[in-house]
């Protein structure tokens, strides 16, 4: 028979896949120090090139550190400030 922990800690194991931490638009405003109303409308579909986002219906969540959010930010960079 397991015990109590054995049980709780099989039902806890990490799930496998690529988990990125999950952002507000005023949270990433935060990081970026650029104020919320600009990400929400550089997110919007209108934008040229927007912020990589997921819509859960009303609310818009960001993934922190994933590949697309990376590569937008790249994208972004002005030439002068790349290694080269």
């Amino acid at each position: 028979m397991k015990t109590a922990g054995a049980q709780l800690g099989a039902q806890n194991t990490p799930a496998e896949g690529p988990f990125f931490e999950v952002l507000t638009a005023e949270e990433l405003a935060q990081r970026w120090r650029v104020p919320p109303s600009w990400v929400r409308d550089q997110s919007r579909s209108r934008c040229s090139d927007p912020i990589p986002h997921a819509r859960l219906g009303r609310y818009v969540r960001f993934s922190w550190g994933s590949p697309e959010l990376t590569q937008w930010w790249v994208r972004r960079q002005s030439n002068r400030w790349q290694i080269t």
